[in-house]
């Protein structure tokens, strides 16, 4: 039985010369010169860059150098022809500054050490919470009620608004033809 990382003479990181012999939209289709054997080259194996129509880069009957990168346990081979480029390289970034906390004021605590992020937010969250749960003890925290009282509110302003717009556009009146003169 043969392993996992060769097939037929051929063995992952391996480079073999290849011909395309057939293209599709998400890969090509290539003969292994060394072996006769068929492997694939998936379309994110192309290039560092993007690809968005194989025929760009290969067309058929092409000859490639291509890696092999894995050999799964039915023998299907997939190739390479990106890594057989260099990467490009990344432009650098200038290195962060450490972020310093602050306080509502927008000023540094004295002792920022016990003020983070994290903490001061829900800190100011939980005291608005408090705050609001004191002034208005007859509301209760029942998602249900909140939301009937949401809605009760809202269909309000909305027949209030349509109220306005149907006065203002005059609807609801008598409208007359001829701009309202009679003949």
């Amino acid at each position: 039985m043969a392993e996992l990382n060769t097939s037929a003479g051929v063995e992952v990181g391996e480079v073999v010369d290849c011909t395309v012999e057939q293209i599709m939209p998400y890969g090509a289709f290539v003969r292994i010169t060394k072996t006769g054997r068929k492997g694939m080259i998936h379309i994110s194996e192309l290039s560092y860059s993007f690809v968005k129509d194989i025929n760009t880069v290969l067309k058929a009957q092409d000859k490639v150098q291509a890696k092999v990168i894995k050999i799964d346990e039915k023998g299907r081979i997939d190739l390479s022809l990106k890594q057989m480029q260099t990467p490009p390289e990344r432009p650098s970034r200038p290195p962060r500054r450490p972020v310093q906390p602050q306080d509502t004021n927008g000023r540094p605590p004295k002792d920022y050490r016990s003020v983070t992020r994290e903490n001061r937010g829900m800190r100011d969250f939980r005291e608005m919470q408090s705050e609001y749960r004191e002034a208005n003890p007859e509301e209760s925290d029942s998602f249900e009620k909140k939301m009937a009282s949401f809605l009760k509110a809202s269909e309000a302003k909305i027949t209030d608004l349509n109220t306005r717009n149907s006065a203002r556009s005059g609807r609801g009146g008598v409208r007359r033809r001829n701009g309202g003169r009679d003949y």
